[in-house]
């Protein structure tokens, strides 16, 4: 193996969302708490960065020991204090580079802001993108070389370890004080094979979706329109006897059968029903479904209100979804500063005899509270899987055959690069029966499909990731027109 890791940040979405309540937590093993860690704008046009501060770290533990790393990320620092990557052995921090609160580029025996090792003479300001890289070897006389935006700044001999072993099996991003620091596009490989074993220069992590079915057996078990996710678990109030509903437009055709709603308060007397409106020249118009009375919710778990009568969707076209109650509760919203704030409708309306034929006349500007449809009978399948973030049992794809494959395509990168190093393929599984299940990754290019290693899936979400160096349709480095042509997904190998 020699690209261990690399991370664009873009999935895990969307922006400011806390990544406590993301899935980055799917693919790395710790990540700040509430608030100091956020998903922001990236430094290109349509991405995702991480962005942690207070001293924070997200941090993921390497498949294997390495007695050297060459790592390069995109750094944007507040210049508040010490912030950058942190190389450690189980616990202990062997090594750190980062940027210093004078905006030095700065080799740290142990953590950030421990015995200094290499300074750079050129500094950087604050709030300003640098890529930072760095080739490093952990032994008590370990070689380094560091680079600013692809330019050397220091190299040498030096210390590069606080335990007794001279390896590095975790990587840590810490940003420090208030102001923190944001990372983005980062590469982590190791020095053996024939590719992918060096400095890279500035380099970019381009995350596609997928935008139609290639070749697909596996079947699309459950989508979802609507609000699915929190991005901050902000809290809204619902008072009594109160419509609520909010308008999202269908991805494709299918048949929505139930709305789930996400108290944030138990109550074992409050009373809901489902309502779906269609919509009418941007305002809730005509009912098309409503459901029985629902009865009890427990604060936490997503309560289904069932439709009485199933409602056919037609993907493109616009719904108003939500539900009434006659218990003032707490819910919890999706929305959060700078993204759907205030994206809800409410009418004051008698529970008894909710919902109306007709919508009443509703106030805009309420809370957005989370409420998403269910949806079956999808036609396609990669609508069930490249949504941000993903909806894990919400909306996704199964299958219980082995050598079912599903493969898609994807969107083109957004230009033609100098050079790409590699294409990661990405996805979110787990298992939902008893015993052993394995899976692949799988890569077309032309008329040449490749397998990545064996994955094992848990019942709990992972993301689980293969690399292919080359284009295997040409055994050469990959070009733009390979990458935007390829086809990739899961295959059940056992």
């Amino acid at each position: 193996m020699v690209e261990i890791f690399w991370d664009g940040f873009d999935k895990y979405g969307p922006v400011n969302a806390y990544t406590s309540n993301s899935t980055m937590g799917n693919e790395w093993n710790s990540l700040p708490p509430s608030g100091y860690g956020v998903l922001v704008v990236g430094r290109f046009t349509g991405s995702l960065a991480f962005q942690t501060t207070y001293g924070y770290s997200g941090s993921r533990t390497l498949p294997s020991n390495y007695s050297r790393l060459i790592c390069g990320v995109a750094m944007q620092s507040g210049l508040a204090g010490n912030s950058g990557v942190i190389f450690g052995d189980a616990g202990t921090n062997q090594c750190a580079v980062g940027i210093n609160s004078s905006g030095k580029v700065v080799l740290w025996q142990g953590g950030l802001g421990g015995t200094q090792i290499a300074i750079s003479s050129s500094s950087v300001t604050a709030g300003s993108w640098h890529y930072i890289e760095c080739d490093l070897t952990f032994a008590s006389s370990g070689s380094y070389t560091v680079w600013l935006d692809g330019v050397q700044v220091f190299t040498g001999t030096g210390n590069l370890k606080s335990s007794s072993n001279s390896y590095a099996n975790t990587v840590a991003l810490n940003g420090a004080s208030t102001a923190g620091c944001t990372f983005d596009d980062m590469y982590l490989f190791d020095s053996t094979g024939s590719v992918n074993n060096a400095q890279r220069g500035d380099s970019r992590v381009e995350t596609l979706f997928p935008t139609a079915d290639a070749s697909v057996a596996f079947s699309p078990s459950q989508g979802a329109i609507g609000a699915y996710y929190s991005l901050q678990n902000l809290t809204g109030y619902m008072s009594a006897n109160i419509l609520f509903l909010r308008k999202f437009t269908a991805p494709v055709s299918g048949t929505l059968n139930s709305i789930s709603i996400m108290p944030l308060a138990s109550s074992s007397g409050a009373n809901f029903k489902p309502a779906v409106y269609a919509d009418n020249s941007g305002s809730p118009g005509t009912l098309l479904s409503g459901g029985s009375t629902v009865t009890g919710c427990v604060s936490g778990t997503a309560l289904t209100l069932p439709l009485t009568t199933s409602q056919s969707l037609t993907g493109g076209t616009s719904y108003w979804i939500g539900y009434v109650t006659d218990t003032s509760l707490a819910m919890q919203r999706q929305d959060a500063s700078g993204f759907v704030t205030n994206a809800g409708y409410t009418a004051s309306i008698t529970f008894s005899s909710a919902p109306p034929s007709t919508a009443p006349s509703m106030s805009s500007g309420q809370y957005s509270l989370q409420v998403w449809g269910n949806v079956t009978g999808m036609s396609t399948n990669y609508t069930e899987t490249n949504e941000v973030p993903p909806a894990g049992d919400v909306s996704c794809v199964t299958s219980s055959t082995v050598g079912a494959e599903d493969r898609y395509n994807f969107a083109s990168l957004s230009s033609t690069p100098a050079s790409i190093a590699g294409v990661k393929i990405s996805s979110m599984i787990r298992k939902t029966d008893s015993g052993a299940r394995t899976a692949t990754l799988q890569v077309k290019s032309g008329s040449t499909e490749v397998t990545g290693s064996s994955q094992t899936p848990t019942t709990s979400y992972l993301y689980y990731a293969s690399y292919q160096d080359t284009d295997p349709n040409t055994s050469a480095a990959w070009t733009a027109s390979g990458v935007n042509s390829l086809s990739a997904g899961v295959k059940i190998a056992t």
